[in-house]
């Protein structure tokens, strides 16, 4: 392990190579969610789109400086990203690689440097054996195992955690026959008989609960049909091992249905068949019981069939075989609709040329065909990849400032144009409560530049912040179909460390209340401008030119005041207005916390809160007068004593509250 520079960056590349006298131990997987109801039917939905692999293997570290650089390597590793070639993925000098990468390492055992290089190079061909490059993190940091001076073994555990993306190579698999969802592939290998594959297991769902002393449990079951859960073990040479990674992508994981053959042998043939025969005979026909697919092998032809009805040991089928099978040599097997049923998948690369993977299914019974009630793709089965989007709006004075965010894993665009980053972000669960359909969520997120729940700690906010969470279906860099779950405003937020929790909650201006909305009070209800207040922004309207700006003192001098108001501007006249700046085609609003008079042309104005994008000398930014609520700024400042909202215009006894007296009348019995 070997520190290096990669775009202008310091990383750490891993060149100490497999020992394959173990494994390398390859875990793929696609992040997903699945829901299913206690009648066996469920729905499944991808939540990203690529491979997110793992890898696992010894490596004999020989040589001082080979031991001293793993050492050295791992104690200055914190937070800079690990390089990590895909051991099973060499290829030779001159050679094109079978999976593909945005990055290719050249490395060999000639002592030569290795040598980052990008895919625009492969087409002039690498001089040296090179792997596609992986970029992540060590989840485990190795334990060296000295097992000599100079020798040491070492386990390294390496998972990706970066945008660059290993694509398996483009594979067909086997033409299989209609479900529900359309016509589903053939599994593409057969099952290795030397681990016992597993496929008789079959479950349904029954929620059994405890109440009360009662010595029966109280079980709740829905008419469902009976899923198998299979397990079965394969062996792959050459490059099916990487097909099979671009099967498990092409099916989202766990998402999509294919047919597999069960390994269940149905009943033997009693009679060869002709491609053209659309009956099989067979040594015993009732074995078949309620199963209607069946999956015919005899080592060089793998076909499905359908079973339209059975009479005796003849079974009639929906179309003619199309291959021509021997008695003696065919083996009939169960097929059933199934799934990958975990969402990892794991394969152990005993060579770079033979791996062994144990994989596990599971039945989709309630898929082979329409189901009444449901709609395959939206009620039941599997639906499209979805990310969630998050959409928070500052409510300036001007134009709102929108944020779009995502928590999928690239940059997405809607329908309306807008790009919705891709940011570490994510929600709780929406909660609600029985009262006027209240919600309430917790967004979590890490800081990052432009975190919109950055304003919240320390507090910068100065205007209410909104956030709407939309679910949304992803075809490619697309997002379509929102669909809003929560609508509402942030309240609050925690800091965790660079982790921050924001309690967002709907209706949150018009419920959290305390008093009734017009308060009892000497100082205005009204805010400045608003539809009550009568005022218009446009007419208390300043501008100038930016002459200089201190972030550190939050003060901003500009010249060249203009505006259509002759007021006089005395200090503190802009104290608690806000000012415009807009720079470099951004607009940022901040509070003013105090003001100047003019001198020599110059006003100095102190802004409450530094600008995220500074502004520079010759920007031209727009101010707008403050007011403090007194009636007596209603009267002298904005001569708009008639439309003041406190004392004396508000009703010396607030109507909202009773007044409760002791009734002390009373008399004897």
């Amino acid at each position: 392990m070997i520190a290096v520079t990669f775009n202008s960056v310091t990383c750490y590349l891993i060149d100490d190579q497999p020992d394959w006298n173990d494994a390398v131990v390859v875990d793929a997987a696609i992040p997903a969610a699945y829901e299913r109801s206690l009648t066996g039917k469920e729905v499944r939905r991808q939540t990203g789109d690529t491979l997110r692999l793992e890898l696992r293997w010894t490596a004999l570290v020989v040589g001082d400086v080979a031991i001293t650089n793993l050492r050295n390597s791992l104690q200055a590793l914190n937070t800079q990203s690990v390089l990590c070639p895909f051991w099973p993925g060499r290829f030779e000098a001159g050679a094109l690689p079978t999976c593909t990468a945005a990055y290719y390492v050249l490395l060999d055992d000639s002592g030569t440097a290795p040598s980052i290089q990008p895919a625009s190079a492969l087409g002039t061909g690498f001089s040296r054996p090179a792997y596609p490059l992986l970029f992540g993190i060590l989840p485990e940091i190795p334990d060296p195992d000295l097992q000599t001076d100079a020798v040491a073994s070492v386990d390294f555990h390496f998972a990706e955690n970066d945008a660059y993306v290993l694509t398996p190579p483009t594979f067909a698999a086997p033409d299989g026959i209609a479900a529900a969802s359309g016509v589903r592939p053939l599994f593409p290998y057969g099952a290795e008989w030397t681990n016992t594959p597993h496929s008789g297991a079959t479950e349904v769902d029954i929620a059994r609960t405890q109440i009360g002393e009662y010595r029966q449990l109280a079980s709740v079951y829905y008419t469902q049909r009976g899923r198998r859960r299979l397990q079965q073990a394969f062996s792959l040479t050459g490059t099916e091992a990487f097909n099979l990674l671009s099967f498990f992508t092409s099916m989202g994981g766990e998402q999509n249905s294919f047919w597999l053959p069960g390994s269940l042998s149905e009943a033997v043939l009693t009679a060869d068949v002709l491609s053209t025969d659309t009956t099989l005979t067979v040594d015993n026909g009732a074995a078949l019981n309620g199963n209607t697919f069946i999956f015919l092998d005899d080592g060089n032809h793998r076909v499905i069939c359908t079973v339209q009805s059975v009479a005796a040991n003849v079974w009639t089928l929906t179309a003619a075989v199309g291959t021509a099978f021997g008695k003696g040599i065919t083996r009939i097997e169960t097929l059933v609709l199934a799934r990958f049923d975990a969402l990892k998948l794991t394969l152990r690369f005993v060579s770079p040329s033979f791996c062994q993977v144990q994989a596990k299914f599971k039945e989709l019974p309630w898929e082979t065909a329409a189901v009444a009630g449901e709609t395959i793709g939206t009620t039941l089965g599997p639906l499209p990849t979805t990310a969630i989007l998050y959409v928070f709006t500052l409510t300036t004075p001007g134009a709102n400032v929108v944020y779009y965010l995502t928590n999928f894993e690239r940059n997405l665009t809607d329908g309306s144009g807008n790009v919705y980053t891709s940011a570490p972000i994510e929600n709780e669960d929406i909660l609600e409560t029985p009262s006027l359909e209240r919600q309430s969520v917790a967004i979590k997120t890490r800081n990052f530049a432009g975190n919109p729940l950055a304003l919240l700690v320390p507090f910068q906010l100065e205007w209410p912040l909104e956030v709407a969470i939309y679910e949304a279906d992803v075809t490619g860099n697309t997002a379509g179909n929102l669909r809003c779950y929560f609508a509402g405003e942030v309240a609050d937020a925690d800091l965790d460390g660079p982790l921050i929790t924001a309690n967002c909650t709907s209706l949150s201006w018009i419920f959290d209340r305390q008093a009734a909305r017009r308060l009892y009070q000497v100082t205005d209800n009204f805010v400045l401008f608003e539809t009550a207040n009568g005022l218009h922004p446009a007419d208390w309207k300043w501008t100038g030119v930016v002459v200089s700006y201190n972030a550190a003192a939050a003060t901003l001098v500009v010249g060249t005041i203009a505006s259509s108001n002759g007021a006089t501007l005395s200090a503190g006249f802009f104290a608690a207005g806000y000012i415009q700046s807009t720079h470099a085609g951004k607009s940022q609003y901040r509070m003013i916390s105090d003001s100047t008079v003019v001198t020599a042309g110059h006003l100095t104005l102190y802004i409450s809160q530094a600008f995220t994008t500074a502004p520079v000398a010759g920007d031209t930014v727009a101010f707008y007068a403050g007011y403090d609520g007194l009636a007596s700024t209603a009267i002298n400042k904005f001569n708009n004593y008639g439309n003041f909202g406190g004392f004396p215009f508000i009703p010396v006894g607030n109507p909202f509250v009773l007044k409760i007296a002791n009734n002390y009348a009373g008399g004897k019995k």
